[in-house]
């Protein structure tokens, strides 16, 4: 019923899809409200007992980021955003150092060997992915490079294939994810006829 309720909204607004819809949301909202109180149960369990006294600091941020719905304190919640956003951004970028740069630069070295290797699509397969990896980093080390400098008109065309090899990138990846959305409307409609009406 809540499929066919969203699947109305194709029809236009109306009241099954606002039922279907306030539904869910109040579903999520309270499952993740029971889940926040356990966790919150769990993890402070040891700070209760006296196990881990080092557990008062996340306690303390965690209380302070509640101030941010009363407006006269809502400079206090910042410190605990600050704190947040900022290990967040650190970790984020170590790890898409580690994997991305890092990754990709070890992968083109790694397939560069593979050029000379296996049936000729998959040699090309592996030169294009070389040259376009290249192509679009010295995009980005080499975006300030001068028009008129030396070696200008090179960089000039090495910006051009990283451009487009970014935009086949984005539209890979777009692409992918339209796909996925394809894929779940198809199961639920496979769903309903199958498994609901015993159609298959």
């Amino acid at each position: 019923m809540l499929t066919l309720a969203i699947f109305s909204m194709l029809l236009g607004d109306n009241k099954f899809f606002r039922w279907a819809e306030a539904t869910y949301t109040a579903t999520v909202i309270g499952h993740s409200v029971v889940t926040g109180l356990l966790t919150l149960k769990d993890r402070f369990y040891p700070l209760y007992t006296g196990q881990k006294p080092i557990l008062i600091i996340p306690l303390i941020l965690g209380i302070t980021s509640l101030f941010v719905v009363w407006r006269r304190y809502a400079w206090v919640s910042t410190v605990a955003m600050a704190l947040m956003i900022g290990v967040g951004t650190g970790i984020s970028i170590r790890t898409l150092i580690a994997t991305d740069v890092v990754g990709n630069v070890r992968a083109v070295i790694s397939e560069t060997a593979k050029v000379l290797e296996g049936s000729p699509a998959t040699r090309l397969g592996y030169f294009i992915r070389i040259v376009f990896t290249i192509c679009a980093l010295l995009y980005f080390l080499f975006i300030l490079v001068p028009k008129g400098g030396p070696g200008g008109k090179f960089f000039n065309y090495i910006a051009t294939i990283g451009k487009y090899a970014l935009i086949v990138y984005m539209g890979i990846a777009i692409g992918n994810t339209i796909q996925q959305f394809v894929g779940t409307a198809t199961v639920a409609i496979d769903r309903l006829i199958s498994t609901w009406l015993g159609l298959s």
